[in-house]
């Protein structure tokens, strides 16, 4: 392989583990059975009270490394909307780090009717009051991101086809998941998780547009 081609794919491949490691909520009933593939937040499964939280903490840290270095190494040789985008990358992965390490949270409020109370009452530790903010840096980063990239490719109709779709999908869950946010009922975590299948999507589809070969300037801008 060519030193060019190495270039795209390496970056490439690193962006679809990182979208295949943000599923790791799939596998969360497996390990967890007090939780569904639809109960409450993927994020609870790396509560520090849940069993193998420590499975989904590191597999956020491993998304958020790889996110972050990618994005700073593209963000190097980019220009214009392409740079915003690689920036916007580098942020959804420095939260995701945090949201699975550092602000990873106490206990999981719905499979624990003690810890919502606590949560209720504010009676919850600095770090998992923090993260809600690393998580909606995240989000608000990945959105952002993609945008930007979405504005740097609209001259290329089938990758822009294909990232409209993985907008639509992100977009949905986001709204779904706010509006569940404000108003919650037992609906909470399907939309959570058609926001992370749009998360994942736009992490593939990254590293699609970086590895595509014979799609010059598609990521150095």
């Amino acid at each position: 392989m060519s030193r060019v081609g190495r270039a795209r794919a390496l970056p490439g491949l690193a962006l679809g583990l990182a979208g295949v490691l943000y599923s790791s909520w799939l596998i969360g009933p497996l390990l967890n059975p007090a939780f569904g593939l639809l109960d409450g937040y993927a994020s609870e499964l790396a509560a520090r009270d849940q069993p193998y939280h420590l499975v989904f903490g590191l597999g956020d840290l491993a998304v958020g490394a790889l996110a972050s270095a990618t994005g700073l190494a593209l963000a190097r040789r980019a220009g214009g909307w392409l740079r915003w985008a690689w920036w916007g990358l580098v942020a959804f992965g420095a939260a995701t780090a945090l949201d699975g390490t550092v602000s990873s949270m106490d206990c999981a409020p719905s499979a624990d009717a003690r810890c919502a109370r606590l949560a209720e009452l504010g009676a919850l530790s600095w770090r998992d009051q923090a993260h809600s903010v690393s998580s909606s840096v995240a989000i608000a980063a990945a959105l952002a991101s993609l945008l930007a990239l979405l504005l740097g490719r609209r001259d290329r109709r089938a990758s822009f086809r294909w990232g409209l779709a993985v907008a639509a999908v992100l977009l949905v869950g986001t709204a779904g998941t706010l509006v569940e946010l404000t108003h919650p009922d037992a609906a909470l975590g399907a939309w959570q998780r058609v926001q992370l299948l749009g998360l994942s999507g736009w992490l593939v589809y990254t590293g699609g547009i970086v590895a595509m070969p014979g799609d010059t300037g598609s990521w150095a801008g």
